[in-house]
C-alpha cells in the first residue's frame, strides 16, 4: 500500500491530487488542501508537537496549523516506521522581512503568539522538550565552537560575558517566571517558517523545534536573523513588539543577554564553515557601537 493510500484509509478522505515538495506532500481533496509532514522524532515528541498545535487552537490562536485526527482519533499516523501529521495547507507566499511592512507584521504576530503560548500542561511535555535551563549550555557550545578560529577572541569573551549575565538575579528571575507560567516557543520563528495569506496575515508553520522555553529565545532569534549587529533596528523592533505584549524589566535583561551573544556567527560556522562566518563577524568598533545601542534596554 502506498503512502497516499494509507492516508486515505487512516483519515477517511479521498485524494484527488497530490504533490511532493521536499519532504512534505501537498494533498488535495474535493473540499480541502492538506499538508502531510513526516517526523523523525521519538513518538513522545511528536505527541508534544501536535499537542502544542491543539493547545493553541483551544486558546483561540488562529495563526498556526490545525492538526487533523485519524479515523481512530490519533494525532498522527505511522507508515513504514515513519510518523506523519496531517494539517491544513496554508496558502500564500513567505513574507519578505527586507520589506518593513512584512517585518512589522512578523513581529506583531510573534507577540500575539507569545500571548497565547502560556499555561501549557507540563506533564504532557517530554523531558527532551523542556529547555528553560538550557541557555547556559547553549552559550558554552558557542564558545567551544569559536575557540579554534583566529580573530574570534572578542566573540569568545562575549560568550563568557553572556554566561555571567545569565546567572544574574534579574535574568534568573525572568527564566523562573517563564517556567512558572509554563510557556513555550516556536523555536525557529523566521520568514522560512511563516506564510502570508491573502489578507496579509502571518501564519506559523513547522513547529518541529517547539519546546517549553523562554519566549525571549524566539524574539532574540528573529532579531539576530534580521537586524544583524544593528542595535538601533533591534530597539525599534522591540518597541513594536511591546505594543502587543509588554515586557517586564526582567524580560529585558534576559533579552539583552541573548542579543549580545554571537549567535549569527556560530550559525554561519555550522552551516557553511568559518569562511562563511567571516562576513558576519563584527569589527571591535562595530561591536562596541552595537553594545552601546543595546544598553538602553537595561
Amino acid at each position: 500500500m502506498s503512502i497516499l493510500s494509507s492516508v486515505e484509509q487512516m483519515y477517511g478522505i479521498k485524494i484527488q491530487r497530490s504533490r511532493q515538495m521536499k519532504d512534505i506532500h501537498k494533498i488535495e481533496t474535493a473540499n480541502t488542501t492538506y499538508c502531510l509532514k513526516p517526523y523523525k522524532f521519538p513518538e513522545e515528541e511528536i505527541r508534544f508537537i501536535t499537542r502544542v498545535l491543539s493547545y493553541l487552537d483551544e486558546r483561540g490562536f488562529t495563526r498556526s496549523q490545525k492538526v487533523y485526527p485519524t479515523v481512530q482519533q490519533t494525532a498522527y499516523m505511522t507508515y513504514e516506521g515513519v510518523s506523519y501529521t496531517l494539517t491544513n495547507w496554508v496558502h500564500g507566499p513567505r513574507p519578505e522581512f527586507t520589506k518593513r511592512i512584512d517585518f512589522k507584521k512578523g513581529i506583531s504576530t510573534l507577540a500575539k503568539f507569545h500571548t497565547s503560548a502560556v499555561g501549557f500542561p507540563v506533564t504532557e511535555a517530554p523531558p527532551a522538550r523542556i529547555r528553560y535551563e538550557g541557555l547556559s549550555d547553549e552559550i558554552a557550545g558557542y564558545k567551544k565552537r569559536l575557540i579554534p578560529y583566529r580573530g574570534t577572541a572578542h566573540l569568545v569573551a562575549l560568550c563568557e560575558e553572556v554566561s555571567h549575565r545569565l546567572q544574574q538575579p534579574k535574568v534568573r528571575e525572568a527564566i523562573a517566571q517563564e517556567q512558572k507560567a509554563a510557556v513555550f516557543i516556536h523555536g525557529d520563528y523566521n520568514y522560512p517558517n511563516l506564510i502570508k495569506d491573502k489578507q496579509l496575515k502571518i501564519h506559523l508553520i513547522d513547529f518541529e523545534n517547539c519546546s517549553l522555553h523562554v519566549r525571549m529565545k524566539d524574539l532574540s532569534h528573529l532579531l539576530h536573523r534580521n537586524c544583524l549587529w544593528n542595535g538601533t533596528k533591534m530597539l525599534r523592533a522591540i518597541d513594536y513588539y511591546q505594543r502587543y505584549r509588554p515586557l517586564s524589566t526582567h524580560d529585558l535583561h534576559l533579552l539583552h543577554a541573548l542579543l549580545i551573544s554571537p549567535y549569527h556567527v556560530v550559525r554561519n560556522i555550522r552551516i557553511g564553515g568559518f569562511r562563511s562566518a567571516k562576513r558576519v563577524i563584527p569589527s571591535f568598533m562595530h561591536l562596541n557601537k552595537y553594545r552601546r545601542e543595546l544598553r538602553s534596554l537595561l
